[in-house]
């Protein structure tokens, strides 16, 4: 059985484009751009805000829940969405009891 290659955050930075923010990830071998819409930075975290500075401090967790769409196929010409239902549905199966608690930020690639 061949192990996953892991998910990581990769160049360039995450930024914010129009009203979502985007990311990019790696395995290595193949690179993604994670768009991570407006609702679903909101949905993260109270208060409810779309920032860098947001999209920054759960760039781990956005990374893994785009990791986990990307395992199942649901990626498309190489962009993943993470949508606020992605991010409900991550939160509410976490072990942490539905709340996420970011990393120190991990170094991009």
């Amino acid at each position: 059985m061949e192990e996953e290659a892991e998910i990581r955050l990769c160049e360039p930075a995450p930024f914010i484009y129009f009203e979502n923010g985007q990311i990019a990830v790696t395995d290595g071998s193949s690179v993604w751009l994670v768009i991570v819409t407006c609702e679903a930075m909101k949905a993260t975290a109270s208060p409810p805000e779309k920032s860098l500075r947001r999209l920054v401090r759960y760039a781990g967790f956005y990374r893994d829940v785009a990791a986990a769409q990307i395992r199942r196929g649901e990626d498309v010409d190489g962009k993943v969405w993470v949508r606020e239902r992605d991010v409900l549905a991550a939160k509410g199966s976490s072990n942490l009891g539905g709340k996420y608690r970011p990393h120190v930020p991990e170094q991009l690639c």
